[in-house]
This record gives structure tokens, sequence and C-alpha cells, in this order.
């Protein structure tokens, strides 16, 4: 068995410190409330195993280059592959459990979800990598010792951390739309908030608790560009998702007069969304409307009118 070029002390504790660097910097993007994703103990879990996977795979590559020893590359080829495997399972589980839920995610949102599940792990694998290498590299051509290579690593992992997480940084609805008060009002049993037809609303009783109850907004967008993406169906289910995983919803699943709907008003190039929340705070819906995160899949409605004033 062929020797190897890196000292044993070297190595064991390069990839110590790889390794933890690793599962650290995936922390920085790991969300830790509970109206976010991941929510539940389990997926806390699932994510560190997952991290220090991936912290180990990056740290045994820069070694294993140093030794030749090509074929241990291989595993960054399986790590890609189980990271997406992982993410299909995710969508698959989530797609179950959506079924079940008054207001859906949607299939967008539900891809966004799962698509920034797989980009995350990497996260791991690279800080660890190049922790790895500031490492070793000082530590065999300059002879530094343990606490300043230490340092190196640090501050290399950290950085790789921290543009992975302005790179996975969202734009949220708050940044491309305003986002102000609406007025529901009845023309007859027609449901309406502003000038904007919703809905027929058959029972009186219905039609009390929207005028009681209810709140409405409007959307409206800056631009063109962002005018196709408040339009896009997916993004108007994640924003009524969001509204009701922070507030609820005050009706049941057999209430169909009661719905969690969203409105063009084509007239203005606006969007209008009507809803009966469980705790009514004009203030804290319009915060979490404008929190919603803007998906992949809208960004490129109306590309062509990017910048273009409505």
């Amino acid at each position: 068995m062929k020797e190897s070029l890196i000292a044993d002390d070297v190595f064991r504790r390069a990839f110590i410190v790889a390794l933890l660097i690793g599962i650290l910097s995936r922390g920085l993007v790991l969300r830790i409330t509970d109206k976010q994703y991941p929510s539940r103990p389990q997926d806390y879990l699932e994510q560190i195993i997952i991290s220090g996977l991936a912290a180990a795979l990056g740290a045994i590559a820069f070694p294993a280059l140093i030794d030749k020893e090509f074929s241990a590359l291989t595993f960054f080829a399986v790590a890609i592959q189980q990271f997406q495997g992982l993410s299909q399972e995710e969508q698959i589980s989530i797609e179950n459990i959506d079924e079940g839920e008054v207001v859906p995610k949607g299939a967008a949102y539900i891809a966004e979800i799962s698509s920034t599940y797989e980009s995350r792990s990497y996260i791991s694998l690279f800080s660890s990598l190049v922790a790895s290498i500031l490492y070793i590299y000082p530590a065999r051509a300059y002879k530094l010792g343990f606490l300043p290579c230490t340092i190196l690593a640090i501050i290399g992992g950290a950085i790789v951390g921290f543009i992975f997480k302005w790179y996975l940084k969202r734009r949220s609805i708050g940044d491309i739309a305003d986002v102000v008060e609406a007025k529901i009002n009845f023309d007859g049993p027609i449901l309406k908030v502003n000038d904007v037809y919703i809905n027929n609303i058959g029972l009186e009783d219905s039609r009390d608790r929207y005028l009681n109850q209810g709140i409405a907004i409007e959307l409206i967008p800056k631009d063109m560009k962002a005018y196709g993406i408040i339009s896009d169906l997916g993004q108007r289910q994640a924003i009524l998702h969001n509204l009701f995983i922070h507030f609820g919803i005050n009706k049941d699943v057999d209430e169909k007069d009661l719905l969690a709907i969203t409105k063009l008003d084509l007239n203005k190039n606006t969007l209008v969304i009507p809803y009966l929340p469980l705790v009514k705070d004009m203030d804290e819906v319009m915060k979490v409307v404008k929190s919603t995160p803007i998906l992949e899949v809208s960004k490129g409605k109306q590309s062509a009118y990017s910048g273009e004033k409505l």
C-alpha cells in the first residue's frame, strides 16, 4: 500500500477541522423557525447527518488529490446523486402532505423547496473542501502549526459559507411590489375587492363573515416584470400558503363559500386577495405577504417587459 504524502497528524487535524467547518457552514442557512422549512425535529437531525457526510467527502478530496488517489474523487459523483435522490424523496413527501392542506403550497412552491433542499447540501461539501486545502497546504508548504492553519481554514470555510448564503438568498414580494390594504364589499351576493369581481357568495352568513372578519390586500407591482411574477399562478398560491401558515384560515374544509383565492385587476395590473385569517392584524398580514419568497418559475414571466413601467 502506497504511503501517504501527508503526515498522519496533519491529515487527522485537517479532517476534523474541515468536518466541523462544513457542518457549521450548513447551519448558516438552516431555517430555525417553526413557520419555515424544515420545521420538524427529524428534519434537523437529517440535515446534520447529510451535512456531516458531505463535509467528510469535502475533507478527504484534497488529500486524495495529493496522494494521486483519483478513484476517491468518484465519491463526489456519488454524493451529487445522493443529494438529488434526497431532494426527490423530499418533494414526494411534501406533495403527499400537501394534499391534506386546507390551503396547499402548490406544485411550484414544492419544486422550489426541493431544489433548495438539494443546493444547500453542497455548502458543507465545498466549505469543508476549502477548509481542508487551507489547512493542509500551509502546514506542508510553510510548516505552520495547528492554530494558524485552523484560523486559515475557518476563514476560508466561512467565506464559502457566506458566498453560498448570499447566492441562495431570495428576493421577496416586498422587493418588487407595494402591498396596501384593500376594501371588501358586496354587490348583492357578489364578493368584490375594490372593484374586482371575486365570486358569488350565496350564504348570507358567509357574506357577514367576510364583512366582519375578512381582510383584503392589493399588490401593486413596480413594473411589468414584477407584474409577471405576481400574476403567476404558482407565485399566487405561494402567497396564499404563506398567509395560511402564519394566520390560519377561518373556515372548515366543507365551507365552499369561504375561499382562499387571488384575482388580477386587469385594468390596473394589480393583484387582490380577500382572506379570512384567524387573527385579524392588517399590519402583520402585509408583512407576511411581503416576506413571501419569489419563486424561480415565476421570474421569466413578462421578461420582455423588464424595466417597463405599468
